[in-house]
């Protein structure tokens, strides 16, 4: 497991406190501008035009659906890399399995060495060839 994957599971509390706080804020942005902007009465003095009510809307739904993701994504931070990468390492597993000879057709053995490029000596026929341009 390596750095990043650590620290994404052990979020500390007070990394998830700022979290929800930081959500609650913007939601709390975006449900004062609805109220005020429709709260109001129509045609008293003051009071926005229905142009200006919509409009308004369209800017404050987003700051609620992000304000309230931001705070339970920061209150249930559960980390998805790790998943993520233990789906892709059984991936890569079962690719380095499948390499044969393309002479002899002996599979590689688990200990073998590759070179950068990919080359490989098979341990049966002694012959060269390259895991990449199969």
């Amino acid at each position: 497991m390596n750095e990043q994957e650590e620290l994404q599971k052990n979020i500390t509390t007070g990394a998830r406190f700022v979290g929800a706080v930081i959500g609650c804020v913007f939601a709390g942005i975006g449900v004062t501008v609805l109220g005020f902007l429709w709260l109001q009465p129509f045609g008293s003095f003051h009071s926005p035009p229905l142009f200006f009510r919509v409009f308004g809307s369209f800017i404050a739904i987003p700051f609620i659906a992000i304000g309230s993701f931001t705070a339970y994504s920061s209150i249930k931070a559960k980390g998805v890399l790790p998943k993520a990468n233990f789906e892709r390492s059984e991936s890569v597993s079962a690719k380095s399995v499948s390499y044969t000879c393309p002479k002899c057709n002996a599979p590689l053995s688990d200990n073998i060495d590759v070179s950068p490029h990919g080359d490989v000596k098979c341990n049966y026929c002694n012959s060269w060839f390259n895991i990449h341009h199969e």
